[in-house]
Formats: structure tokens, C-alpha cells, sequence
């Protein structure tokens, strides 16, 4: 078998003395907090919490009781936590809600139509 001999004029020279020997990529990339702060408080964190859960609460108490007014409630409400930063509270009640207000909808036409025809 043929080896290939490595010749030494092909290598490259990693033996920088100690004052080269640096690393500058540190420098250069931005770090997070420079271009981002923290601007929630911890009230509003537990206030979008607490609204989370009341929109949770009025999309499915609209499933039960009173459809279309609790639904839009809890749509709003879920509307309001996502953008507190509670998306999934937030879309889990819209979610709920939405279904609540269309099922109502479409119930309650199919009785209308059946009572027609």
C-alpha cells in the first residue's frame, strides 16, 4: 500500500506566540440584553395569569350557561391575555369560546330550519 507522505510546507502554523493567541468572536456577537429589556413587572405577570384563568373560566362556563355572552367575554378576555404574553391561556379560552359561540350559532339555526321545512 501507497501512503502519502505529509509534507511539512502544507501544514499550517498554530504555534501563535501567546499574545496572538486570541479570540475576538466574544467581542463582535451582540449579547441579548443589550438590544432586549425587561419591561414586565411581576404584578402584571400575575394579573395576566389571573386574567388567563377568568377567560378559561367564562369560555367554558359559556359551553353551560348563557353560550353567546359568556363566549364573546371569554374571547375578549383570552384576546387580552395573549397579548399580556399568556398564549396559551389566552388561545385555549378563545379556542373554547369560539367553539361555544359557533356550535350556539349553528344550533340553534338548524332548529329555526328544521321548524320551517
Amino acid at each position: 500500500m501507497y501512503r502519502h507522505k505529509k509534507h511539512n510546507e502544507h501544514k499550517r502554523n498554530h504555534n501563535l506566540p501567546k499574545d496572538q493567541n486570541e479570540e475576538y468572536s466574544a467581542e463582535f456577537y451582540p449579547t441579548r440584553n443589550v438590544f432586549y429589556s425587561e419591561t414586565t413587572s411581576d404584578k402584571s405577570h400575575a394579573s395576566g395569569i389571573v386574567i388567563g384563568y377568568v377567560a378559561l373560566f367564562f369560555s367554558l362556563f359559556s359551553l353551560f350557561l348563557m353560550p353567546v355572552i359568556f363566549g364573546i367575554v371569554g374571547i375578549a378576555l383570552g384576546i387580552y391575555s395573549v397579548t399580556k404574553g399568556h398564549s396559551t391561556l389566552g388561545y385555549t379560552a378563545i379556542g373554547f369560546g369560539l367553539f361555544s359561540v359557533i356550535v350556539t350559532i349553528f344550533y340553534n339555526l338548524l332548529i329555526v330550519l328544521s321548524a320551517i321545512l
